[in-house]
């Protein structure tokens, strides 16, 4: 027999249902701009431009967490940067525009020792064009006044003096990036003081696997930074360099985090306010239940009831599901273990769930291993690490905020398997911030030669959110986070073992790209998608769904009082098709 879920909803009623959400600092939107509406002659004059959406980066100001931050290499910036960025694409094209008010403008011709001594913007655009390489790696783009063996001498800008290059020839191609510049003033020459320079820049996306004219649009993963040193000219030991970035310092490497473009036709330069952009995770609030017991067992009703996420070795189909810039970010590692990489045979395999309540976050991981063990070998441990933002502490020399690794591993004692470590014992014991406990499920035994099939293990956290920077009531609510899933597998043949990492958007504290997560109080848990109960039903039910609003995924409930083949129909509120769903064969009593 065939039961058909018949689920109604307008997408315009779910949005306007949904509570006021902090505006992200981690993305914005570039507008679509007409076809030839952009000549690159670093004028910036075009129309265009004006409507463009924009960012100031400040040396000794934050350009939006949790990545952004500055430094000063040298000395002490008596001119620091203030700029302005805008961010337009058009024809599949990424179109940036500075504006950098310099009074000391240059740095060409410096000896090779020397790179870093010059005005420059570098920019990092990770390529996602190959979907097999997960994180996406780094595409580097740099721009300014650097060292000719860096850079090309093909000169492309309206002022007096020298002009900065547009890249190394072995790198960049006009058709893949151009840019042009003016400059107010006079370059690599102080005895009078410059005003500004603007650059417009074009970055070809195609070869790098974004398509932004897609009817659903693209988002651009992104970090830049605008280098500066004053008082240079002529030549002369350093008296100022420093730098200032968004998400991100450096063009070559992915860390800290990254800027996140979002693009559609539909956005324009002449639509209007722009969209705004909705948290990648919502983490419901579980004011209904009963606080868990931290003990490791995910057996409380709220476990229950909550849906999750999935990590697994191997699977990037999965990682396609994941939100926002998550499924570029997700990935896996697998080190040399006896000096070689056998073939994984038990891959990692975990469901994440976790809510808030108060001033706590609750975070529950279910791990599926057949091989469980304890090994004091980083690379071979069994365990997790979530990474969370501290929102009270930056980094005394970058001023961006702090990471910290929340990690659980499993431990050789039997009477306690849980082995806390990275900043876990100091939230734990000298903060009070923090209860962590893994349990191993029944038939697990804790070995290092594999004879016997095991059963996986549970953890469960507590964070105070107070302890992490937040101050009484969540604050505004914004936590960054990601999960990495650590899995060491050993046998009687020692060439058979490995080990393997595999992270949800971060995958540790210090790599780009944690998941912008909104503790959202108006998202309550309800018991719709608790399951497992004992009592067939007598009739076939919707339970509902949750979270509800959602953005971007629900899980839905329901009872069948006997076994079926279950289809799911989605309609509009006219009666429009708008999803059909095969689920299969299902048993009776109450599914998700």
């Amino acid at each position: 027999m065939k039961k058909r879920i018949l689920l109604f909803f307008v997408l315009g009623v779910i949005a306007s249902l949904c509570s006021a959400q902090p505006k992200r600092t981690d993305a914005i939107w570039a507008r679509t701009a007409p076809a030839g509406s952009i000549t690159i002659d670093g004028k910036m004059d075009e129309a265009v431009w004006a409507k463009a959406e924009s960012l100031a980066v400040d040396y000794g100001q934050i350009a939006g967490i949790p990545g952004s931050g500055y430094t000063a290499e040298t000395g002490i910036p008596k001119d620091p940067v203030h700029a302005i960025v805008k961010f337009l694409v058009s024809g599949n094209q990424l179109y940036l525009g500075f504006t950098v008010k310099d009074s000391s403008i240059g740095g060409a011709n410096l000896s090779p020792d020397n790179f870093g001594a010059a005005d420059a913007i570098i920019l990092n655009v990770r390529d996602k064009s190959n979907p097999a390489a997960r994180p996406s790696p780094p595409s580097e783009h740099l721009w300014g006044w650097i060292k000719a063996d860096w850079m090309n001498n093909d000169v492309n800008v309206s002022a007096v003096g020298a002009g900065p290059a547009t890249g190394p020839k072995n790198r960049y191609t006009k058709a893949r990036f151009e840019t042009a510049t003016t400059v107010k003033g006079v370059t690599n020459d102080d005895s009078k003081s410059d005003t500004s320079y603007t650059v417009e820049m074009r970055i070809n996306l195609d070869s790098l696997g974004y398509t932004t004219t897609a009817p659903q649009g693209d988002i651009i993963m992104i970090n830049l930074a605008i280098r500066d040193i004053d008082w240079y000219w002529p030549v002369q030991d350093w008296l100022t360099f420093s730098r200032v970035w968004v998400q991100g310092p450096w063009a070559n490497v992915s860390d800290k985090d990254h800027l996140r473009l979002h693009t559609r036709p539909d956005v324009t330069t002449t639509s209007g306010e722009a969209p705004t952009i909705k948290p990648e995770v919502i983490i419901p609030d579980g004011k209904n239940f009963a606080s868990p017991a931290i003990d490791g067992k995910l057996t409380e009703p709220i476990w229950k009831a909550l849906p999750g996420f999935r990590i697994k070795y191997g699977d990037n189909a999965l990682r396609d599901t994941y939100p926002g810039t998550g499924s570029f970010r997700s990935g896996q590692y697998q080190p040399d273990v006896n000096g070689g990489k056998a073939l994984v045979i038990d891959s990692a395999d975990a469901t994440v769930k976790w809510f808030f309540k108060a001033d706590t976050l609750f975070i529950g991981i279910d791990v599926r291993d057949k091989v469980v063990q304890y090994s004091s070998n980083y690379d071979r441990w069994d365990g997790a690490i979530v990474t969370m933002t501290d929102r009270g502490k930056q980094n005394d020399l970058d001023h961006d905020l702090v990471g910290r690794k929340l990690t659980v591993q499993v431990d050789s004692a039997k009477n306690s398997p849980t082995r806390l470590q990275d900043y876990l014992p100091f939230l734990r014991d000298s903060l009070g911030g923090a209860r962590a406990v893994l349990s191993l499920n029944p038939g697990t035994i804790v070995d290092t030669i594999g004879v016997k099939a095991d059963s996986g293990y549970q953890i469960e956290m507590a964070i105070t959110l107070t302890k992490m920077g937040y101050p009484p009531g969540r604050g505004d609510g914004i936590a960054f986070l990601g999960v990495d899933i650590l899995d060491g597998d050993s046998f009687v043949q020692a060439v058979n073992s490995y080990g393997t990492r595999t992270w949800w958007f971060r995958e540790h504290d210090g790599s780009d790209g944690p998941a912008f997560c909104y503790m959202d109080p108006s998202v309550v848990v309800t018991s719709v998608a608790q399951t497992g109960s004992d009592v067939i039903p007598t009739e076939f039910a919707l339970l509902g769904n949750y979270p509800n609003p959602f953005n971007p995924s629900t899980s839905i409930g329901y009872t069948a009082p006997h076994a079926g083949h279950v289809m799911l129909s989605v309609y509009d509120m006219l009666g429009r098709s708008v999803s059909t769903l095969d689920l299969g064969m299902k048993t009776a009593g109450e599914h998700t």
